[in-house]
């Protein structure tokens, strides 16, 4: 992205498994993965396992979740996330809090490079267990592993150009759901309210030098986004798949005409049928 490059997100929460990561990293399309805690329960532990799989493709996992306290941060960082993205960042306060705890302090920083006082520990798999003398584990945190703030809510819109401009937010991505949801334009991620944002946030970053993330859902949302200058785009991940992959499935028998398999399918949103007892 750095040299102006589209990457594609492939996101994982309902079935973030080693062996789904394994599978989507192995067909060398996605260049990220995106890990989301924020909304599923991926236990540190796991979480580091998922980043040991993905450490065997040029691929780069992204956390999501909500950076709220030092330790959250510290934690995912020290499973070796190649970077994390901070859920509903709503103020330039919030995103320097961020950066202070995602970032060590440096005594001899390289050009450009962001420090911190994130507290030290070398003995992580973002260290390689000891392994990695301090200075060059210090300087690929400080400088490699990159922080995306969130812009979801109007409170957050109002602040874009305070947060773009903290030193060491490397990206902004925009959540169409969350911000059409709290303007009133539930699950309408192209009205022109919501794509107006997107096209500001466009100008901002390039303003700031910063990366623009977002959502691309279908052909034609995924071109929008794209013509408006975002690099770090995210097609779907693990349910958008496992949907499409039912429905086209499906298609096997119910195009071959009726039969007892076809009258006993239901149709999307009925209830699962109790069976009684005894």
């Amino acid at each position: 992205m750095r040299a102006g490059q589209v990457e594609h997100l492939f996101s994982l929460g309902n079935f973030a498994t080693p062996r789904h990561l394994d599978h989507v990293c192995g067909l060398g399309c996605f260049q990220s993965i995106w890990l989301d805690l924020e909304h599923f329960d991926i236990p540190i532990h796991e979480l580091a396992v998922l980043n040991m799989v993905a450490r065997a493709y040029p691929v780069t996992t992204v956390a999501r979740f909500k950076a709220s306290d030092y330790q959250s941060v510290m934690r995912v960082l020290e499973t070796g996330v190649g970077g994390i993205m901070c859920a509903m960042v709503e103020s330039a306060e919030e995103a320097r809090q961020i950066v202070q705890w995602a970032k060590f302090n440096n005594p001899a920083p390289g050009p450009g490079e962001v420090t911190g006082m994130r507290g030290w520990n070398g003995g992580g798999v973002d260290a390689r267990y000891g392994t990695v003398p301090p200075r060059d584990y210090v300087r690929h945190q400080n400088s490699e592993v990159a922080i995306i703030c969130q812009i979801e809510t109007p409170e957050a819109v109002a602040r874009l150009e305070e947060i773009a401009a903290v030193p060491g937010v490397d990206g902004l991505f925009f959540g169409p759901g969350d911000y059409a949801h709290r303007i009133g334009r539930l699950g309408e991620i192209s009205h022109p309210e919501v794509v107006a944002v997107l096209r500001s946030l466009a100008q901002i970053c390039r303003q700031h030098g910063r990366f623009l993330g977002t959502v691309g859902i279908g052909r034609e949302h995924y071109r929008q986004v794209r013509e408006l200058g975002t690099q770090l785009i995210c097609p779907g991940g693990d349910l958008r798949v496992m949907n499409l992959g039912l429905r086209e499935l499906i298609k096997t028998f119910v195009e071959a005409g009726p039969s007892g398999a076809v009258d006993g399918l239901r149709p999307p949103g009925a209830a699962v049928p109790v069976k009684a007892r005894g």
